[in-house]
């Protein structure tokens, strides 16, 4: 058996343990960038709110306060998300963090008889040391436990198991294809045309049809259904993030050129090491700048530029120029911003990165080399805190309100 835990709504129940006020209150937390709702309590759910509404779209409720609209904390999520999992770790011989909210409980070896009483166990060790809200579902693989899982929070339940896959047939019949794990709402608009309407209509196909029609990843998720281990630890456990982002608001309103490329050069740094951390190489960066929402007589902007390598890389110098070049075509003379950020996606592990057939030996030679320069810059700067050894383009005059260490004497010409 397989146990899945899942936080709910977690990033809004985060905040709920800093402001208890907050119960009973329609939450959302915002995107970094505060343009989408990336989480929302259940009283929002039952306002209406969508998960990814645009900001714009709610603003008047959040302005006359029915909705209450929260920039996301990400240290402070990471840092509760690493609490729960040390609980989970008490109670399942073996565990999966499957992302900062899940997490997949190997229960080899536990009796069937005592899996409630384990998930009872959890649910109310997770509420009275962390006031966080789990539900846990128990089946014989790990897609049936998501769906016992998905089928308890509806319920208002925290614990559920699942002893046999038939018995999932009630559940199943009444689930939306979308939103069985793996398939997602694109694959479901295709499948819909073949009479695939819900989950159990998934798993009433044919396995040759499965085969044929979604391949391998579709074959192991129907064989899951019908109570398979098709989905092994090695398939679904990843170091690898689907993107690495650092963005930070400005103590004040900042017109500065040199200033604000300097805060870039440090976001796209930390992103490059973070990147390198996980094994991973990107072959898409981002770069965005927002100006403050709440001085909208000085003009509102949100420009934003990308560009894609030709490879993957992880290279800081690299990321750093480009995440630059970005900044010079979307800085708006004249208007302060309160905002910057920078994003990598598109990320693949940095051991299947091929080089090219056209690449010569030296061209190899020197990627190489520049990979080792940038694991000893890693190793001189391991540790938190201010890096020792950074780039020219991370310094520049300290702005006023703003010290974060990376300030120097040194004044960079005006652009």
């Amino acid at each position: 058996m397989v146990g899945l835990a899942d936080c709910n709504n977690f990033f809004v129940s985060c905040e709920r343990t800093l402001n208890p006020a907050l119960e009973n209150q329609a939450v959302v937390v915002l995107s970094n960038n505060d343009g989408c709702v990336v989480a929302r309590s259940n009283e929002a759910k039952r306002a209406g709110i969508k998960m990814g509404q645009p900001a714009f779209q709610i603003k008047d409720r959040i302005q006359s306060g029915e909705i209450i609209a929260l920039s996301g904390n990400h240290l402070l999520y990471r840092e509760i998300s690493l609490k729960v999992h040390d609980i989970f770790r008490r109670y399942a011989p073996m565990t999966l963090d499957y992302s900062v909210d899940e997490a997949f409980l190997i229960m080899d070896g536990i009796p069937d008889s005592q899996l409630r009483s384990i998930g009872e166990a959890i649910a109310a060790n997770c509420w009275d040391e962390l006031h966080i809200p789990v539900t846990i579902g128990f089946a014989p693989s790990k897609t049936l436990a998501k769906i016992v899982a998905e089928s308890c929070k509806k319920r208002g339940k925290r614990v559920g198991v699942l002893l046999k896959a038939e018995a999932a047939r009630p559940v199943i019949q009444k689930m939306s294809i979308s939103d069985l794990w793996g398939i997602g709402r694109r694959l479901s608009k295709r499948l819909y045309t073949s009479g695939v309407y819900t989950i159990a209509d998934f798993a009433d196909k044919d396995l040759g049809w499965i085969r044929t029609n979604l391949g391998i990843n579709g074959e192991r998720s129907w064989r899951e259904l019908h109570g398979e281990h098709c989905i092994e630890l090695s398939h679904v456990q990843t170091q690898l993030q689907d993107s690495v982002s650092e963005s930070r608001t400005f103590p004040e309103d900042v017109d500065d050129y040199d200033y604000i490329r300097a805060r870039i050069a440090i976001y796209a740094a930390d992103c490059s090491k973070k990147l390198r951390a996980m094994g991973g190489e990107c072959q898409l960066l981002g770069v965005m700048l927002q100006t403050n929402r709440f001085h909208l007589e000085r003009g509102n902007a949100h420009p934003q530029g990308s560009v894609r390598f030709i490879e993957p890389t992880s290279d800081t110098v690299m990321i750093c120029n480009a995440a630059i070049s970005i900044l010079e075509r979307i800085f708006i003379q004249d208007l302060p911003f309160k905002r910057a950020g920078v994003w990598l996606s598109e990320i693949v592990p940095a051991k299947s990165v091929i080089p090219s057939l056209f690449d010569s030996q030296e061209s190899i030679r020197e990627k190489a080399s520049r990979s080792l320069l940038m694991k000893a810059i890693d190793n001189i700067n391991l540790g938190p805190g201010i890096p020792i050894l950074k780039l020219a383009s991370q310094i520049t005059q300290g702005h006023p309100g703003h010290n974060d260490g990376y300030s120097s004497t040194f004044q960079a010409p005006k652009r």
